[in-house]
C-alpha cells in the first residue's frame, strides 16, 4: 500500500517497552511512522478495506468488530474471536450456561457474530475459538496465537500459547474454506511471549511480516514460505498484555488526523 502509515505505541511501558526500536526499524524500511502515547494502539479501530471500525469507547466492551485484538483480517475474509460473545452487541442474545456445554448452541450462537460481523466487513466472517467457553485455559485476544498472511495464503497457529484454541479443529475447517495452508508453530521453542504477535504490513502482491528478532524458529517458518520480514530487538518480559501487533496500528497516512480522533477519550 502506498500511503501506509504505522501508529506505534508504547506497549506495557513507556520507557522500556519497545516503542523505538519498533520504530527506528520501520523507519530504516521506509514506511512512515507516527509514535503516539498509547499503550496498545490495535485496540482502538480496524483498518479494512479503506474503511476505519472503531472499537468505540475504551474499557466498554463496545464494538468488538474494530477491537483489533479479536481480528485477523484476510482479502476477502475475517476471522473474529468468540471473544466477541462478552461484549454488549453480542451477549445480550446468547445463554452463557449453554455456551461453554453444549457444541451445537455454541456452533449456532457463532452465527449472531457472523452475521453482524459481515454487516460490519462486507465480507465472510469466520469465528475463531479460543478455547475458553470449553473450560480451557485461553487468550482472548486471537492475535496472541494466531496470524494470517491473505497473500501468502497461511494461517499459522501457535500450538503453546493457543493451545486449546484448535480443541474442535475449527481452525481446519476455516483454513479449508479460504484455502489457506495451516501451519501449526511451537511458540514456546525460543523462549519469547506471543511471538505470533507480530504485524502485518500489506503490500500489492505480497506481505511484510514484523517480527521479534528473537523467535528465530518462526523466523525459519517465513523464510521457508517466502514472507518477507522485519526483525525488531524487543524487549524481553514475562505475561506482557501484548507484543508488536497489539503495540501497533496501520492507517493511510492522508487519514492521520482521523485516525488521531480514535485515541481522543
Amino acid at each position: 500500500m502506498k500511503n501506509l502509515g504505522v501508529l506505534v505505541g508504547y506497549g506495557f511501558d513507556f520507557k522500556f517497552g519497545g516503542q523505538e526500536n519498533i520504530a527506528s526499524a520501520l523507519r530504516n524500511k521506509g514506511y512512515f511512522v507516527k509514535k503516539i502515547d498509547e499503550s496498545w494502539p490495535r485496540d482502538r479501530y480496524v483498518f479494512f478495506k479503506d474503511k476505519y471500525i472503531s472499537a468505540g469507547e475504551e474499557g466498554s466492551y463496545g464494538n468488538v468488530f474494530g477491537e483489533g485484538g479479536n481480528i485477523q483480517v484476510g482479502d476477502n475474509f475475517v476471522l473474529v474471536s468468540d471473544n466477541a460473545f462478552y461484549f454488549k452487541d453480542i451477549r445480550e442474545n446468547i445463554d452463557f450456561n449453554k455456551l461453554g456445554r453444549d457444541i451445537k448452541y455454541y456452533n449456532s450462537a457463532k452465527k449472531i457474530i457472523e452475521e453482524k460481523g459481515k454487516k460490519n466487513y462486507g465480507v465472510r466472517v469466520h469465528v475463531a475459538p479460543t478455547g475458553e467457553f470449553f473450560g480451557k485455559v485461553a487468550q482472548g485476544h486471537i492475535d496472541l496465537f494466531a496470524l494470517v498472511l491473505p497473500k501468502s495464503k497461511l494461517l499459522i497457529l501457535d500450538k503453546h500459547f493457543g493451545k486449546s484454541a484448535n480443541l474442535n479443529r475449527d481452525y481446519n475447517v476455516i483454513a479449508e474454506k479460504e484455502k489457506l495452508k495451516l501451519i501449526e508453530y511451537d511458540g514456546s521453542q525460543d523462549g519469547v511471549w506471543f511471538p505470533l504477535n507480530s504485524l502485518v504490513l500489506p503490500n500489492y502482491e505480497s506481505e511484510t511480516v514484523v517480527m521479534d528478532n528473537k523467535a528465530v524458529s518462526l523466523k525459519r517458518i517465513f523464510d521457508k514460505e517466502g514472507v518477507k520480514t522485519i526483525s525488531v530487538d524487543m524487549p524481553q518480559r514475562n505475561q506482557p498484555a501484548g507484543k508488536i501487533n497489539c503495540q501497533t496500528n496501520t492507517f493511510d497516512i492522508n487519514d492521520l488526523r482521523k485516525v488521531e480522533k480514535f485515541f481522543d477519550y
